[in-house]
Parts: C-alpha cells; structure tokens; sequence
C-alpha cells in the first residue's frame, strides 16, 4: 500500500515522518528561519478548518530546553483540532503532537499556557471547546493537558462547563497564584453564563494543586458580570500585581458592556487574589473603560498582561477594542494601562487602527523582547484591513516602553504573508498573534501570525501560521523520502531516502508504534545505496513483527529518530498526518473486525460497521438473547474494506421484533464477531 504526497524537513530539527507513506522529493534551496515559516495542518487542507485560528506560546512542555507553539484549528472536520510544534532552531512544517476534539464543540477555539497547575515542576496547558455538549447544550468543557518529557495523547484532566450555553472554555489563560498557595492557577471564561443575568457572562479561577487541578467547578472562585448581554469572560488573563498589593490579580473583559461608555462600549474588571490566611472574594475591585470615543468599541474584546512598559514595579494591561469607531468605522484601537495602586481607567498608551474596518485589536499578545530593548514588546493583529486585498490582514509590533501613542503608522508593520503566492484576500491575517518566547533557543523571542482564512498548498481556504524566529539564522530545506510496504510473506520493508550520508549519521532509531524498537544503531548497516541518486541516500530495513492482534483494528505505524554526527538530530515522527499500513491488508492474513452498534439503543433502524479480509467468505446475521436465529443479512466474500449494514427491527418474515437486547453475528471460517444491540420501540 502506498500514499504519495510531500513534505520538508529541515536540517538538525524535530522533524515529523511516518514511515508507511511515500513522498516525492527534490532538493530545495537553502532558506532563512527569519522568512516566511508557514505552518499548516498537511493531513489535508480542509476548506473552513480555521487553522491558527488561535495560537500559544507554550513554555518548555518537553523539558529540551525550547520554548514550544500551540496552534489551534476549531473549524477541523466539525471537531476542531491543536497541533503542537516542539521549539527547535529549524523546525518542520507537520506538529510534533495532535489532538481532536469530538463534533460540533470547536475543540481548538481557546489554547493557552497555564503555569503549572500540577505542580510537577513542567508547564502545562489547555485547549478550549465551548460549544461541548459532553455535560449540556453547548456548555462548554477544557482539555488540560500536563507537560513532561511525553505528552499523552489524551487530555489528563475534562472540566465540563456547568450550564447549558455557558460556552465554559471560550477564553483561557494563566493566573498566577491568585490564592498565594504557591501554585499556579488559571481561568476560564463563559461569556454566555446565566449566573448573574441573562448571558452576562462569568469567569472562573481554578486552583492549581499536587497532582492537578479539581475538576469540579464548586472549588473554584466564581466571578460573574454585571448586567445581561455583558459577555464577561469573553477575554482573561493574568494582571500580576496590577493593583500594587502582594496579591496577583486577574482582568476579565466584557467586550459588550452598556454601562462604561455607552452602547457595547465594553468594559475590563479588575480581581484581586489573596495572601493567605485571607481567601479570595470573587469581588472586582475597579472597571477599566475605553478612550476616545467609547460606544461600539467593544473594549475589552482581548485583555492581555502588557509586563512593565513604564519600568515602575507594577505589571501593565494591554485591551483591545477593535470595532472602536475613531479615526473610522470599526478601525479599532488599543491600549496599555499602567499598574499602579491607583491606576487610570482609561490608557496611558494607545493606538489607533487608522483606516475604517481595520479592527486593530481583534487580537493581542505580549510577545516577550522580541526588540532587545530590555522590555516587553506587543504583537497586535488586525485581521480586517483591506490594503494588501479584501481582509487579508495585518500584524504589528509596538515596541515595549515607548512614549509615543498615535495612529498604527507608528508601529513596525508585519505585512500579510500568504502562503499561496499571490493570494492575499480573505486571509485575516492577524487573527491570532503569539510571542513564542525562544523557540529557535537563540536567546532572543520569536512570534506567530495565525490567517485561518488563507489558502494552503492544495488551493483551500483551510488557514496557515507564520512563524518568524528573531536572528537571520540560515539552514537547508530538505526534501525525503519514506516507504512502505507489505512483503508476501507478511513483513513490512520500509525504504527511507534522505539527503544524509552514512557518515553524516551517529545512529538511526526506528520504533514501530506505539513502543516497539525494532532497529538502534549506525546507518551503515542499513545502507541501500553507497552513493546518492538526486541527492538522496537510501536506507532499508526489514521489519519481521511480531504484529498485533489479528483480530483488532490495527494501523502499523513508524516513527525514527536520526542523531548526526554534528550533533543535531532529525526526530521523524508524526503518524497521524500519513496513512499508515492496515494489518487488514497483510497477506495471508484472515481478519475479521466490526464496531459497535449505532445507534445504539435501536428505535427500531441501526447499523454494523465491519471489515472481512478480501476474498473471506463471510455471513452477517441477527441473533436474539437465546442466540436464535432472527435475520439474516448480508453474506458474500470480504473485501478488505468497512461496510456498513442496516437493521431496521424486522425479522426475515418481515415482521417486527419486540424491544430487547439482540446481537450482531459476524462469522468467517472459525472467526466470530459479536456486537450487541437494544432494541428499544
């Protein structure tokens, strides 16, 4: 079985490869990190699938030294998805790590660095689903994840929003140690809640702990908006010591608050923790409100720590206002709150988006020094300006301490970058900006630009990331190739090209998944060809098993890991962005699968999910609890491929069957398969 596709690797990276695919190559020329990096998800560019619709710098989640990126893609499949790249100094363009959510909850809306909330001295982080139905209607659940050396490849912790329509996850960030325990702790916001008034919105801290945080949402500290339609708890972030106390605060946007300002002229509400013995109160202790001209600003849209731009002791906000209606129509606009005591309510410092519909402001981050000036800088998007094409978008960096407030002509301008040459339109580049600390590890911070409108290598509006390291760091683009296949006598020979010579090479690991090493040690033993052809050495392996159990669902997979001889290494992993080889398939093999009823209670229609190996003479039949004969239903020989059949209660006289537990009786030569079904009318 083969697959052919392309993709790149880059030389002494984390690169992404799953021997079971072949690819297409040709030698690339060398490129600068500091061009365009665009990252995208090449399991197959989705139309909608908004990829970078939101993005994170995560903090070392590995422990290898680099900071790492979180991407996330809610419109995936009608699931959603995040996609983590590991930090390297030239990176690949498929994720290191994958997860999916389930229909319909927009899994990747939210991602955000928490600290470490369990207290194992890694950081961890969590992605958003506000639209889950897991515990009610769009209530809303966040996926938290641990870091350490390995991720799982499932969340270690669900916390379920409560409420019917809460959309619980919409926004998330770290809080500090906001109950002065010594742990960090984090918030969530449910823009939608009802707990105060009609979708005035809520927000919770929740507290990091030994072992993890409580997912039982009674434990955390409940903070509601004012008045209805107030949508607190669109934005959260961490204030650190805002207020000048010895207690961390948090900041809540309410982007369509009435009473600050006129109508959605939106609002920013100021928490403050405690230090124990003292518990925190859930009670806002000030409202920060927009310049300027206030109705239909939607102030508040984004809040983000801002670190200390006027170099006094206090941490800085930055707010977003993007639809703020000065010096155009939804121009936007943002600004920097000084922390003090007794702060302003309004900027010290602000920008404004210059040309109507712009948005400036419809995203923001602080982005670390990525200037060098010893402070922090921020990264603003705005995702809706026309200038380089219909809401292709735009990003820009305000330098950190600067005086000077003003028109967005003022700040270092980061053009639309598309992916597809030539197409700016729709991309909304800027949608979701992100300091990525130091992910190349050069010292120096490094930033993302999500457009999950853009157009990716296959022509689809599935959205991209641009991925810009802060040095001018050269290194070779490579392409590779990698193969698979099922020998007659059931082995998997796996065939591997890369532009790497023996020599250039310490080791070659090679793991059938999820754990099996099946070959460690010097390249030169598995040697195909001593010299290149186009370019590209090639490597052979033959993988004699043993394999899984025949009677399971099982993909063969691969990963390796290639340490070179300079020191660097190539980590080529990623199976879930190739297909990989189906036991199903391997010859001489007999195997017969099915799944699960669904649905499953029947009333009365359902269906069977199964798979008989090609050629396998087979009978699919109904039985009742006594384990007679009910309904025959299909027979023939397999094909290799899922078939899906349909019960629809009768028996084989066409007759109705009473409600009651019945079974799915798959059999082929002495295999049987059995799957049960309620019956329920």
């Amino acid at each position: 079985m083969f697959l052919s596709t392309f993709r790149q690797i880059k030389s002494n990276c984390c690169a992404a490869l799953c021997l079971g695919t072949l690819f297409a190559f040709s030698l690339l020329p060398v490129a600068t990190f500091a061009e365009a990096v665009h990252l995208s998800d090449f399991a197959g560019g989705i139309t909608g699938q908004e990829f970078a619709g939101s993005l994170c710098g995560l903090g070392d989640v590995n422990g290898d030294g680099r900071d790492d990126l979180l991407v996330g893609a809610p419109g995936e499949s009608n699931t959603g998805a995040a996609f983590l790249w590991y930090g390297n100094p030239n990176i690949t363009h498929a994720p290191a790590e994958s997860w999916y959510g389930v229909a319909d909850e927009k899994f990747g809306f939210s991602v955000a660095d928490l600290g470490d909330v369990n207290n194992d001295g890694d950081p961890d982080f969590a992605v958003g689903a506000p639209l889950s139905n897991a515990n009610a209607s769009a209530s809303g659940r966040i996926c938290i994840f641990y870091g350490g050396s390995t991720l799982s490849n499932t969340p270690d912790l669900i916390i379920h929003g409560q409420n019917s329509g809460d959309h619980f996850g919409f926004s998330i960030s770290a809080a500090g140690d906001f109950d002065g325990d010594g742990k960090d702790d984090f918030i969530v916001g449910a823009p939608y809640s009802n707990a105060a008034a009609l979708n005035a919105g809520a927000a919770y801290v929740i507290y990091g702990a030994n072992g993890g945080p409580s997912d039982d949402l009674s434990d955390a500290t409940l903070l509601t908006g004012e008045i209805a339609q107030d949508n607190f708890g669109w934005s959260v972030c961490s204030a650190g010591n805002f207020l000048g106390g010895n207690e961390e605060s948090v900041a809540v946007g309410a982007p369509l608050n009435n009473t600050h300002g006129g109508t959605d002229a939106g609002a920013v509400y100021i928490f403050e923790g405690a230090v124990p013995p003292a518990s925190p109160n859930g009670i806002s202790e000030m409202v920060l409100s927009v310049g300027g001209t206030a109705p239909e600003s939607r102030y508040g849209w984004v809040v983000k720590h801002a670190g200390r731009w006027d170099s006094d002791n206090y941490d800085d906000l930055a707010v977003g206002a993007p639809t703020h209606n000065s010096p155009g129509s939804n121009a936007g606009r943002i600004e920097i709150i000084f922390g003090d005591p007794n702060p302003s309510s309004t900027g010290d410092r602000y920008i404004t988006g210059g040309n109507g519909g712009n948005q400036l402001g419809y995203s923001l981050n602080n982005l670390g020094d990525f200037t060098g000036n010893g402070k922090d800088d921020l990264i603003i998007g705005a995702p809706f300006l026309v200038d380089d094409g219909t809401d292709a978008g735009r990003a820009y960096i305000y330098e950190g301490g600067t005086s000077s407030s003003g028109s967005v002509s003022i700040l270092d301008a980061i053009f639309v970058d598309p992916m597809v040459t030539g197409n700016n339109a729709n991309n909304k580049f800027g949608f979701a900006v992100a300091g990525v600390g130091d992910f190349d590890g050069d010292g120096s911070s490094d930033y993302a630009v999500g457009a999950p409108g853009g157009q990716v290598a296959n022509d689809s509006p599935a959205g991209y990331c641009l991925l810009q390291a802060s040095d001018n760091q050269t290194v070779a683009i490579y392409d590779y190739q990698a193969e698979s296949q099922w020998t007659a006598d059931g082995q998997v020979n796996l065939l591997l090209a890369l532009p790497l010579a023996p020599q250039e090479i310490q080791s070659l690991e090679i793991i059938r998944l999820p754990a099996s090493t099946i070959y460690n040690g010097p390249a030169e033993d598995l040697v195909l060809s001593s010299s290149p052809t186009g370019g590209m050495f090639r490597y052979q392996l033959l993988d004699e098993g043993p394999f899984a159990d025949q009677n399971a669902d099982v993909q063969i997979s691969y990963e390796a890991t290639i340490r070179l001889t300079s020191g660097g290494f190539l980590q080529l992993s990623d199976p879930s962005q190739w297909e990989p080889l189906m036991l199903e398939q391997r010859p001489g093999i007999s195997l017969l699968m099915a799944r699960q009823a669904w649905p499953n209670p029947a009333n009365p229609r359902t269906a069977l999910e199964y798979s008989v190996s090609r050629g396998e003479y087979y009978r699919l039949s109904v039985r009742d609890l006594r384990g007679r004969l009910v309904r025959s239903l299909q027979q023939g020989l397999g094909t290799g491929q899922w078939t899906t059949t349909m019960w629809d209660g009768l028996d084989d006289g066409g007759q109705a069957l009473p409600s009651g537990l019945y079974f799915f009786d798959l059999r082929a030569n002495d295999s049987l398969q059995v799957r049960k079904v309620i019956l329920a009318r």
